[in-house]
C-alpha cells in the first residue's frame, strides 16, 4: 500500500511545512499562521492579504492570507519558497510593523527583505528601487534565506498549472471519458450517461 496524497493535501501540507520552517528559521516564530490560497493573479508570483479570513467564532479574530500563483510555481523551488518567504516579511511588517499604504513597498519592508537574504528590486534584477507599488527581488548568494532554504531539502511543491497547449481541444470538467469494451472506442459525456457504441452496439463505460 503506497502513502498517496491527494493533490491537495499534498500541496497545503507542503506550504504549511515551508512556512512553518521558515517562520522557525528566519522569523524566531513571531508570525502567526495564515490562511494559504492558491491564486491566479497576472503578474505577481504570489501575494499577502491582511485578515481576509473571518471565523464563525468571532472570539478567533481574523486570519491573514498568503497567495501564491499556480500559473508561475513551475519555477525553481528556489524561487517558489522565496515567494513565499517574500509574502512573509508583509505579514511580519503587518504584526509588527508599519505596512505602507495601498500596497506601497517602503523601506521598513525593504529593511526586513535583507535581514531575511531577499533583496528587494522593482525591476527583477540587482540594482532596481527597492520601494514603490510593485516590487520583487533578488535572491543573496549565501544569505539567511538560501542557507534556511537548503536546511529544508529535500522538498518540493509538484503541483502547479499546465497551460493549455496551442490547438489543445479543451474537454470540460463535468464530462468524463466512456469507452467501449470491445473496440476501445472513446466519446466524452456527462457521468452517469447512457452512451451505445455505434461499432459495436455495445454499452460503453464510463470513468469515475
Amino acid at each position: 500500500m503506497t502513502n498517496y496524497q491527494t493533490p491537495t493535501v499534498e500541496t497545503y501540507t507542503a506550504l504549511e511545512r515551508a512556512f512553518d520552517h521558515f517562520n522557525a528559521a528566519l522569523f524566531e516564530n513571531r508570525l502567526s499562521p495564515v490562511m494559504f490560497t492558491l491564486t491566479r493573479k497576472r503578474g505577481a508570483h504570489g501575494y499577502f492579504w491582511a485578515e481576509q479570513f473571518a471565523n464563525k467564532d468571532e472570539a478567533l479574530g481574523r486570519t491573514h492570507e498568503i497567495a501564491l500563483n499556480p500559473q508561475t510555481m513551475d519555477r525553481s523551488i528556489e524561487a517558489v519558497l522565496s515567494t513565499l518567504v517574500h509574502e512573509m516579511t508583509h505579514l511580519e511588517q503587518e504584526q509588527y510593523g508599519k505596512p505602507g499604504k495601498n500596497g506601497h513597498h517602503n523601506m521598513e519592508w525593504a529593511g526586513l527583505m535583507m535581514r531575511v537574504g531577499l533583496t528587494p528590486t522593482d525591476t527583477g534584477v540587482e540594482g532596481g528601487k527597492m520601494t514603490g507599488r510593485k516590487v520583487t527581488h533578488t535572491i543573496d548568494e549565501g544569505g539567511p534565506f538560501q542557507v534556511a532554504m537548503n536546511d529544508l531539502m529535500p522538498f518540493d511543491i509538484p503541483y502547479f498549472t499546465k497551460p493549455q497547449a496551442k490547438g489543445e481541444k479543451k474537454i470540460h470538467l463535468s464530462k468524463v471519458k466512456h469507452t467501449c469494451p470491445s473496440c476501445d472506442f472513446k466519446a466524452w459525456a456527462k457521468q452517469g450517461a447512457n452512451l451505445m457504441c455505434g461499432n459495436c452496439n455495445e454499452h460503453m463505460e464510463g470513468e469515475f
